[in-house]
């Protein structure tokens, strides 16, 4: 067996071995079966070290070209050839006919779901798209995040890569418990569970807690993400009308009144759609109301750190001292959305029902991000990017109101947050998801039908813009083209 090798070349020697090797298979120089000479024996007749030709070998064997036993020589077996694709290969299931009927209620949603990214539009390439809810790219902290990533494999090397424990990595849930009481939520690590995002929190708790004769109570509008969850868990859905100082609490009486509800779910700061910030007052009485008639109130802190805008009251759970608020966060807003590190906090027990739910389910959520996450925490790289955002944002939700002023026509409304990403818009017609991605696209411009964000409604006249994943440049140019949709929509 001729192997050429150039010592000189850039490639390591076991590498050329390899590709020698495998050429002569390729080729047919060599057949099957037959022996290739043994590692001391090739090493001596080429001058490269034997352990260069054992790692040689051990390649090839990974790649299917060789075969051996213990005690016998390395032969050369046929490799398996790569199959090809069929893309027309059918099942001999009926997928549509084996899915529970909850599943094929979750994939009809699924197949035109598209609240922030149109599935069947016409948009042009260069269409603004002020309606998605994740962060700039180019404010990741990537450099900072990079450095932490190679300590955390550097110091805690395999660990690091291990199963974690069912609530999370302790010293994590430590730290955040501490940012927690800067909020005026007083609780240790035990009332902590670590998820896989917010998306998850809030799974868990629904499966923890919705009762099929007991309806969940939600804002209407609300975060567009829960509702197809709580559909194929099967939990009927009370929605709970928003006005311009948060839930109508009125609404929410009567309806506990008549019926009892397994939970009630709030978005207090910034609320997704509509940017509402709730007063202390609205808190305490929505506290209150719980209390009273003893149902637990879920309190979705996923922008809590985005108060950009004077003084925003504490979080619900801060005066909650008979422990009936579940109160859940994120990191995905500020740093990375594909981190996916959320945390629910809440009475102990409770958080210990959670975990028994999520241990069975996930297992634990990934140890190398929890690890990274603390040591970025620990470092105060968070609070850097925390005060940056502020910065930033702050700005751009001046461009965007200004520019909304100017552009927009006086029959069109909307809120103005006090900080967070996205502003509810109202029009004068309503609009069907399809209807209004058809009509913006006229105009080369994307927004999130406010559709989405009711349950069961088909059409509806407002929509959410947001201001998270554009530039200053971008959320005017968007905007103006948006008020010269709606110009002519007037």
């Amino acid at each position: 067996m001729l192997l050429r090798i150039d010592r000189q070349s850039p490639k390591p020697l076991y590498k050329q071995i390899t590709d020698e090797i495998k050429t002569l298979i390729d080729q047919g120089v060599t057949g099957t079966n037959m022996p290739l000479p043994s590692t001391r024996r090739l090493a001596k007749k080429i001058g490269v070290n034997r352990s260069t030709v054992i790692r040689a070998y051990e390649e090839l064997q990974a790649l299917g070209y060789l075969k051996s036993k213990p005690g016998s020589y390395n032969k050369i077996q046929k490799r398996r050839k790569e199959v090809k694709y069929n893309p027309r290969r059918k099942s001999l299931i009926d997928w549509e006919k084996y899915s529970n009927y909850r599943a094929k209620e979750i994939y009809e949603i699924f197949l035109r779901y598209s609240p922030e990214s149109p599935i069947k539009t016409n948009f042009k390439a260069t269409a603004s798209n002020i309606s998605q809810l994740d962060l700039y790219p180019r404010l990741y902290p990537m450099e900072e995040f990079r450095r932490c990533v190679n300590h955390v494999l550097h110091e805690n090397g395999s660990e690091s890569l291990e199963y974690g424990t069912y609530k999370g990595y302790e010293p994590l849930r430590r730290i955040i418990a501490k940012r927690l009481r800067l909020h005026g939520i007083a609780v240790s690590e035990e009332e902590i569970l670590i998820t896989n995002g917010a998306q998850q929190a809030i799974d868990l708790i629904i499966r923890m807690l919705a009762a099929p004769n007991r309806k969940v109570a939600v804002e209407s509008p609300t975060y567009a993400n829960i509702l197809p969850i709580m559909q194929f868990n099967g939990v009927k859905i009370q929605g709970i009308p928003m006005r311009e100082e948060g839930m109508d609490l009125d609404y929410l009486e009567k309806t506990l009144e008549k019926e009892m509800l397994s939970f009630i779910y709030t978005i207090p700061n910034f609320q997704n759609p509509t940017g509402i910030t709730t007063s202390h007052q609205h808190r305490e009485r929505l506290l209150n109301i719980c209390l009273t008639h003893k149902v637990p109130l879920v309190e979705d802190g996923f922008e809590e750190d985005m108060k950009y805008y004077g003084k925003v009251p504490l979080p619900i759970k801060s005066i909650d001292d008979k422990n009936v608020v579940i109160y859940l966060g994120t990191f995905s807003k500020a740093l990375f959305p594909g981190l996916r590190i959320g945390w629910i906090t809440a009475d102990k027990e409770c958080i210990e029902r959670i975990t028994a739910i999520k241990r069975f389910s996930d297992l634990s959520t990934g140890n190398l991000a929890q690890m990274v996450l603390y040591e970025f925490l620990k470092r105060g790289y968070y609070d850097l990017q925390i005060r940056r955002l502020h910065r930033i944002f702050r700005r751009r939700m001046q461009i965007a109101l200004k520019t909304m002023e100017e552009c927009l026509p006086r029959t069109v409304s909307w809120t103005r947050p006090s900080g967070g990403y996205t502003i509810w818009v109202k029009i004068h017609k309503k609009l069907t998801e399809i209807e209004l991605h058809e009509f913006m696209s006229e105009y080369s411009v994307i927004v999130s039908p406010g559709s989405y964000y009711f349950p069961r409604k088909r059409s509806s006249g407002y929509f959410r813009i947001s201001i998270a994943k554009s530039n200053e440049q971008e959320i005017e140019k968007g905007i103006a083209r948006l008020g010269k949709a709606l110009h002519s929509l007037s």
